[in-house]
């Protein structure tokens, strides 16, 4: 991603530094999380956050896109295992049946593997010793993996002779790239907060729990910016730079379709792409293990509020939601179906959840900042609110910054979310016997704003297609 994504938008000096700047924006963020979990250490993150500190609709809003985010972020994990496959193994799991969806060919063998992963997740969530264990080693090897990486390929003769040329993408000017970049930060650190819907279960004291979130951002910038450096330090023969290289990066096939794979390769041979493989697979599983930890401790709280049934509030000898891991797991398995493209629609969509969520952590901050009357706090929930708001904007309007994260299918998907979110909570207030929704209108006008505005995109990009026809 870092080399597809980041790179054709700023190049490789416009990423490092948009990144930069959205870390320090998600360290704010970060920050308003930590002062949170010091005040409410229980499961549900910013769904309780919200509840309690803003209103109880204001918790729905945030649970309901909190489960959105997780999900699609496990499905697009486990889905990811086909590509990697495809990489480094060639067609080794192209085999059984196969069907196209969305122009993505769909082989029975990376069904098989993508499902194999959300099982084999599950059943290491089910047991928290083990569960952290694995989670400490898999980002050990991925982040000294990565370092050690970029350290052979600039010590070797290639990297040597690397210029990063051009630094800036010629296809936007250099500050709107930045901006861009930064305005994806959202997209691209999601799930560091994850680590809060745990709060309680804890051994350390939870005033370290900043510490623990910045070392998460601060290493996911680094990793994102190796990653799209190693992507523009060499390029298949003929060809004069990085931009030549994307350019003509679809008529490739294997490692040579993906440049940081094909920089391991150029540098290391065959063992490179091996070694790259083995840490993008420990990526993959740290979030399908993290994210399904934290869902299932929010779908535990949720139905320890009663917005959800009961019984997936039950926990096990080893305090345990198993019935919740269970059913992200049945509604999971679903999803490899579908293949790559269908799943990436739906991850677009996270960049607005994620954004709703940062949006009411930081809204909820700095409404307990200003009773408690901490400058600092108030500070941080000020900036990491209007961030949010910023954010919003960028991702929902196509092409603001010359850059569209969404496809039509997102907005379709967000508009049906949207009224799936109205279905589902007139069910809430149906129920609600303590009387506890219902009581504001940011549900109401939160999911209708959605699906209005995302149909009036939708139906002007029916009307841009009927015109150029």
């Amino acid at each position: 991603m870092p080399g597809t994504t980041f790179l054709p938008v700023a190049g490789p000096l416009g990423s490092a530094l948009g990144l930069v700047l959205g870390m320090l924006l998600m360290l704010v963020i970060g920050a308003n999380y930590a002062y949170m979990i010091r005040r409410f250490p229980e499961p549900g993150s910013a769904y309780i956050y919200t509840k309690k500190i803003l209103s109880a609709d204001h918790g729905f809003i945030t649970a309901w896109f909190l489960i959105l985010v997780y999900i699609a972020i496990i499905w697009a994990n486990a889905t990811a295992l086909p590509l990697i496959g495809r990489t480094v193994l060639g067609d080794t799991f192209e085999v059984g049946f196969c069907y196209t969806l969305a122009g993505f060919d769909i082989y029975l063998g990376e069904i098989l593997l993508a499902s194999c992963s959300l099982v084999i997740s599950t059943l290491i969530c089910l047991r928290r010793t083990l569960a952290v264990r694995l989670q400490i080693a898999m980002v050990l090897i991925m982040l000294f993996g990565i370092v050690a990486c970029f350290t052979v390929v600039m010590s070797s003769s290639t990297g040597a002779a690397a210029t990063f040329q051009p630094l800036f993408s010629p296809k936007k000017d250099a500050m709107s790239g930045i901006a861009t970049i930064i305005a994806l930060s959202p997209w691209a650190f999601v799930g560091f907060e994850s680590i809060s819907h745990s709060a309680q279960e804890t051994l350390f004291s939870r005033g370290k729990s900043f510490r623990i979130l910045a070392c998460s951002i601060v290493t996911s910038a680094a990793i994102y910016i190796l990653l799209a450096l190693l992507a523009a330090v060499v390029q298949p023969s003929g060809l004069d730079s990085w931009t030549d290289y994307l350019e003509i990066r679809g008529k490739y096939t294997g490692v040579l379709a993906v440049p940081t794979f094909f920089t391991m390769l150029s540098a290391m041979g065959e063992k490179g792409p091996v070694l790259l493989g083995l840490i993008a697979l420990c990526g993959i599983f740290t979030g399908l293990i993290g994210l399904n930890i934290a869902l299932s401790r929010l779908l535990y709280a949720m139905s320890s509020e009663g917005l959800l049934p009961t019984w997936l509030s039950k926990l096990d000898a080893n305090h345990v939601p198993r019935n919740a891991l269970w059913s992200i797991l049945a509604f999971s398995v679903i999803m490899p179906f579908f293949g790559r493209t269908a799943v990436s629609w739906i991850l677009d969509v996270t960049s607005i959840g994620a954004v709703i969520i940062y949006a009411s952590t930081s809204e909820g901050t700095l409404k307990l900042a200003c009773k408690e009357k901490s400058i600092l706090f108030t500070g941080t929930g000020s900036i990491g609110l209007i961030a949010s708001f910023w954010f919003l904007i960028d991702f929902i309007v196509p092409n603001l910054l010359g850059f569209s994260t969404m496809t039509k299918e997102s907005y379709l998907i967000l508009a049906a979310w949207g009224i799936l979110g109205f279905i589902f909570f007139s069910m809430v207030l149906s129920k609600d016997i303590k009387r506890q929704h219902g009581r504001s209108t940011i549900a109401w006008a939160i999911l209708l704003a959605l699906v209005m505005f995302t149909s009036c995109l939708l139906s002007d990009c029916q009307s841009l297609s009927s015109t150029m026809l």
